[in-house]
């Protein structure tokens, strides 16, 4: 006897939102490459940052 697991309301509507959102659009394409950098930022202490103009002369 097998039984069939529950998945809430709020479950199904964020599998039908993904499903109608693209998954490839440039805004989560930037999303992802974002959190990549992050992680690469915190699990690398060698990380070389990008050079910015900014904070130039501090």
């Amino acid at each position: 006897m097998s039984k069939k697991q529950h998945t809430s309301e709020i479950t199904e509507f964020f599998k039908e939102l993904d499903e109608t959102i693209k998954p490839d659009s440039p805004s989560r394409q930037a999303e992802k490459q974002k959190y990549t950098e992050i992680n690469e930022k915190r699990d690398n202490p060698d990380y070389a940052e990008k050079d910015s103009k900014l904070w130039e002369g501090f």
